[in-house]
This record gives C-alpha cells, sequence and structure tokens, in this order.
C-alpha cells in the first residue's frame, strides 16, 4: 500500500477521533450543569408534627366511596409528610409509620386541623435540599411541592379527565397508588382483588384507569396489574 495512501487515512481516522471526543465533551458538559441538577434542590415531601387523634381515609371519603375501612389512625407524637390540599376539610398526607409497609397504604386524606407544624429538611433528601422547622402547612389548595416549576409550587389534577374503556374487569393484584398523571401527585390508592376500569391510554408504565371503589379517574402503575 502506498505511504500517501496509509497517512491520509491515518489524518481522517485523527480528525474523526477528535470531531467525537469533542462532540462527547459537549454532551457531557450539558449533562453535568449545574442548572440540570438545581431544579431538584427543592423540599418536596415536607415532615410534620401530628397535633392531634385524627381518621386517615385512602380514598377521598364522598358518596359511593368502598374500601376506607378498617379506620387508620394517627396521633400526636407521630409524624406525617404534607403534600397538598384538597380543599379546606381534606389534605393528603402520608403516614411515616407505615412507609415500609408493603400491605398497609401510606398515602392518605386527612383533616388539615390533625397537622402540627414542619419538623424540617425532608425524608427523601437531595444534598442541598431543606425545610425550616416550625412551620404550619401551607394555605394552597390542589398545588403540591414542585421541583419543575419556579415557585416550586405545581397543580395538582384531581379531576382526572375520563377515557375510553377498553377493559372494565381489569384486577389490580397489589396494593398502589392512583395518581393524577404518571408518577406524579397521588389522589387515591388502589386494593388487591379490586377491578378497574382500564383505557389504552398508557405513559412510561402508567395506564390511566377508573377505579368505581374510589370514584375516581387516575393513573395506576402497571406493575399492580
Amino acid at each position: 500500500m502506498a505511504a500517501g495512501t496509509t497517512l491520509g487515512r491515518r489524518r481522517r481516522w485523527t480528525l474523526r477521533t477528535s470531531v467525537l471526543g469533542l462532540a462527547a465533551g459537549a454532551a457531557f458538559t450539558v449533562t453535568a450543569a449545574p442548572g440540570a441538577t438545581a431544579a431538584r434542590d427543592v423540599a418536596l415531601i415536607l415532615d410534620y408534627t401530628v397535633a392531634k387523634d385524627c381518621r386517615v381515609y385512602e380514598n377521598y371519603p364522598k358518596d359511593g366511596v368502598i374500601g376506607n375501612d378498617p379506620a387508620w389512625r394517627i396521633a400526636p407524637g407521630e409524624v406525617v409528610a404534607w403534600r397538598y390540599n384538597v380543599n379546606g376539610n381534606y389534605a393528603m398526607i402520608s403516614d411515616k409509620k407505615y412507609r415500609s409497609s408493603s400491605t398497609h397504604a401510606w398515602w392518605g386524606f386527612v383533616d388539615p386541623t390533625c397537622i402540627g407544624t414542619s419538623i424540617g429538611g425532608e425524608p427523601f433528601p437531595t444534598p442541598d435540599s431543606s425545610y425550616p422547622a416550625g412551620e404550619p402547612v401551607p394555605q394552597r389548595i390542589l398545588e403540591g411541592r414542585s421541583a419543575v416549576e419556579a415557585d416550586h409550587y405545581r397543580t395538582v389534577d384531581f379531576r382526572v379527565a375520563p377515557g375510553t374503556v377498553v377493559d372494565d374487569r381489569q384486577e389490580i393484584r397489589s396494593k398502589g397508588t392512583l395518581r393524577d398523571a404518571a408518577n406524579r401527585f397521588v389522589i387515591g390508592n388502589v386494593k388487591p382483588g379490586w377491578h378497574v376500569h382500564r383505557t389504552a391510554e398508557r405513559n412510561a408504565g402508567w395506564t390511566k384507569v377508573y377505579v368505581p371503589n374510589a370514584q375516581r379517574w387516575g393513573w395506576v402503575q402497571d406493575i399492580h396489574f
């Protein structure tokens, strides 16, 4: 093979490698930019003391809802996390004592006056996230903490739009949450043995369903089918 041809190929290979190296470096720079991680340095799940003994409901209590028994209670000395207020009557919380349970729901609805003041920090922190202690529950309605909005709050879609049902006997096989969108705010719970009306709408491993027992539309993770 001619020496000139070999040299030319080496130069082209060197140039191509250099360009790829620059492209990879640029991609790394974008991924590692401080702004890309700063948005999540916001406390999302806020722990509070319990102010008084109260009942917690797995699904928003209203006519036609079943499955809220047996009674689930919180009491002074316990800790709950506030997520959002549905209205002046109920707030969505998680109960710390059930967070590791594989059988008991730990998200539920409670009278907001049962929630005391903030403990500070958050139970699932990022390196820089924090929240002050001694603060009352925010008064916002249907707005929960968010890392994607400038004011750190995002609207909760508590009344998810109906979809077209393709299977009205889809069985739920394990305990799960009902969300307002794929992997977003919890708006209820589903239990093993329940049947839901499944639609063909899917997103990132979640499916839109109607839950007759909860009297509510929402999204359930596919692992529970």
